[in-house]
């Protein structure tokens, strides 16, 4: 082709046709401009199909994470109405009907369930990723972009969790060392000693440890209400997301 227009920019010049020749150089001109463009064309096409793919990847495995999460926060409060329904029991040791043989019982069946607890943290690993390599501008939705940064940006570990570990704890590292008792040491650890009996023990007379059980369930139920809260900040994302997927 370049070969081609060599010839008639050589024809024109001989046959001193100066005007032709230069309505002719303006129209090869118009075409490279026009070969620029549709390369240009091309290449931002091909630049906004990759963008497109990569937002549709991380919003595909963010969506997945998201349903994760929805699943683990589930998990959380099913554990908490089996939670609360040990600390019932647990008050149960305060009535004056009962000896500190029945109450050490009571707390003995309640120790698996009671020291443990769950918390709810969001897996994060896709957005930090888009954090770390800059490519958060890939999701164009600018609503959907502020939603994501507020559910994973928020810091699940302070605030009510925190409170609720550190109460939990209080408790076990308080409470419950009051019935390591003469008789457990020689029944659990074959150990004879001089540990105050079990009849001595007035844990079931103690304001604070049953403020301090009111304390968590009531933390427990505060954690329901937050969770409830996110699961229905979750749908409200797994809907958006799914609006910017095609």
């Amino acid at each position: 082709m370049p070969t081609i227009f060599r010839k008639i920019r050589r024809v024109l010049l001989t046959e001193n046709k100066f005007s032709k020749y230069l309505l002719y150089a303006f129209g090869e001109i118009v075409l490279v401009v026009i070969g620029i463009l549709l390369a240009l064309q091309i290449n931002t096409c091909n630049n906004e199909k990759i963008q497109d793919g990569k937002e549709q990847f991380y919003l595909s495995e963010i969506k997945s994470t998201l349903v994760q999460d929805s699943l683990a926060i589930k998990h959380v409060l099913e554990y908490n109405i089996k939670k609360q329904k040990v600390i019932g029991e647990m008050m149960g040791i305060f009535s004056d009907t009962l000896n500190n043989m029945e109450r050490l019982a009571i707390l003995d069946q309640s120790t698996d369930v009671f020291v443990d607890y769950r918390l709810f943290e969001p897996s994060a690993t896709t957005f930090n990723n888009m954090i770390s390599a800059e490519t958060i501008s890939v999701i164009q939705d600018n609503q959907l972009k502020n939603m994501l940064t507020n559910y994973y940006e928020y810091n699940y570990a302070e605030g009510l969790q925190e409170r609720l570990v550190q109460m939990n704890r209080k408790v076990v590292d308080e409470a419950f060392p009051e019935f390591f008792t003469r008789e457990f040491a020689k029944a659990q650890l074959n150990l004879d000693t001089e540990l105050k009996p079990i009849d001595e023990v007035e844990l079931h007379k103690s304001s604070v440890f049953l403020s301090d059980l009111y304390g968590i369930s009531y933390l427990i139920n505060m954690q329901d209400d937050f969770l409830k809260t996110t699961l229905s900040k979750i749908d409200r994302l797994i809907k958006k997301i799914d609006q910017n997927i095609d």
